[in-house]
């Protein structure tokens, strides 16, 4: 599939992400916001480890996978946007904002990683990918247990 037909479907998902995702009022409204991204963006990762993992036991062809991956990858780039345009409604909520972007960040990083070690049969890439993956994800829920 071209980029071109991944337009719509990301333009889709973008839309539809937004109206998850109100304008934060306070300290409160913000947190959940980010709460929800992280819990999204974990959620995303946790498809595409099970994908790679399917795919390095042999138990997914390589057209699963990165169908599988390329659509996690498509969804974070919906969530990154969503909680991006939300504005923290004090300064002190800045640093909150700028560790959520850079962990859905490092988790799209990973998915990439992983779609294109899919795509060039590369096994070895594939396994750093994944570990990159476990990494992400296990960022992704920790700071999203910080917020309680």
């Amino acid at each position: 599939m071209t980029r071109r037909h991944w337009i719509w479907p990301t333009i889709i998902v973008t839309l539809l992400l937004g109206g998850c995702i109100a304008p934060a009022l306070d300290r409160g409204a913000f947190e959940q916001n980010a709460k929800s991204a992280l819990e999204s963006a974990a959620s995303e990762t946790s498809t595409a480890q099970i994908a790679v993992d399917a795919l390095l036991s042999g138990n997914a062809t390589n057209a699963y996978a990165d169908t599988v991956v390329t659509d996690s990858e498509n969804a974070m780039g919906g969530i990154e946007t969503s909680f991006g345009v939300v504005d923290p409604p004090t300064p002190t909520q800045d640093p909150l904002r700028e560790q959520v972007l850079t962990l859905l960040g490092d988790a799209d990083d990973a998915l990439a990683h992983a779609r294109i070690a899919i795509r060039r049969g590369d096994a070895s890439s594939l396994t750093d990918a994944r570990k990159e993956l476990d990494d992400a994800s296990a960022h992704l829920e920790s700071a999203r247990a910080d917020l309680k």
